[in-house]
């Protein structure tokens, strides 16, 4: 029974009610036994009175403090709130032995005697009640809290696992796209690598088809050179033929030739010895064009 429901059994009780059992003389059996009960889960202890029968003995009686509860004004409001998770098992054997299993104990015969004790029937059976349903559930609950903590823990574990991994997840992410340039750098450094191979083996069949141009240029070069430092003397040698050895025989140019080099040897003046008009002053283009012509 939940609490709610509980709680609505004791609201139906009013304190007009709870007034005429309270005032009662002579109380039926009905509504002794139900503030009995009352009592035992209260832990209220009966008054010890000597026996109405004339045994002389000494009997329970809980009709004094009954009425003593009953007149409680916080009475309804302390048994809604009444520690119903931690009756103590002798009271609950007690309700169970001696009044749960008795026929006058039912709200319907109750009833007939007050309407109040008829709720407080019911409340002492709905604690019996919940006091079954609550030592079954407690341990469960108990279970259920023990095993949400091992939950949470290992959740909280897989959390941080989760979070080691996309950590991890990252990390090979980064490296992944390293690992794609680094492929493409390769890629652009081997064909940049077969480029060079092919210009180096392309240079050196360039090389090897000049190889016999080298002398070639080399003398070029040199001749040049001679040339180059033989230019001033064959200059004035050539100046000196146009103008004054023009209107003579070739023979007589020759002789005066000889003796222009005789002399610019002995002054010094370096100058071709195989000297030619021809080869300081002419074009050899121009001279093939007259010879085509």
């Amino acid at each position: 029974m939940t609490v709610i429901r509980i709680c609505n059994l004791l609201n139906s009780i009013n304190l007009q009610d709870i007034t005429i059992v309270k005032t009662m003389k002579s109380p039926p059996a009905g509504v002794r036994l139900v503030m009995e009960a009352v009592c035992v889960l209260k832990g209220i202890k009966a008054d010890r009175i000597n026996d109405p029968s004339g045994s002389g003995k000494k009997i329970e009686d809980f009709w004094g403090p009954s009425k003593k509860l009953l007149g409680d004004m916080k009475f309804l409001e302390n048994l809604k709130a009444y520690d119903k998770d931690n009756i103590p098992s002798a009271i609950m054997k007690t309700i169970r032995d001696k009044y749960i299993p008795n026929p006058d104990f039912k709200p319907e015969r109750v009833a007939l005697a007050s309407t109040a004790c008829e709720g407080l029937c019911k409340w002492v059976i709905a604690m019996d009640q919940y006091d079954r349903v609550a030592k079954v559930v407690a341990p469960k609950k108990e279970a259920l809290a023990i095993a949400m903590g091992e939950y949470n823990a290992a959740m909280s574990q897989l959390e941080k696992k989760r979070a080691a991994l996309r950590e991890v997840q990252a990390r090979l992410q980064v490296l992944t796209e390293e690992l794609e340039t680094n492929k493409r750098r390769k890629i652009e450094l081997e064909n940049k690598v077969d480029l060079c191979s092919k210009k180096l083996e392309r240079a050196e069949q360039l090389i090897g088809g000049l190889g016999g141009e080298k002398e070639r240029w080399t003398e070029a070069a040199h001749s040049l050179g001679i040339r180059y430092n033989h230019l001033t003397g064959d200059v004035l040698l050539s100046s000196g033929v146009v103008a004054y050895l023009g209107a003579f025989t070739s023979a007589y140019r020759q002789e005066q030739i000889r003796c222009w080099l005789e002399t610019m040897k002995n002054s010094n003046l370096a100058c071709s010895t195989n000297f030619s008009l021809v080869a300081t002053l002419g074009n050899p283009v121009e001279i093939r064009a007259w010879n085509i012509a």
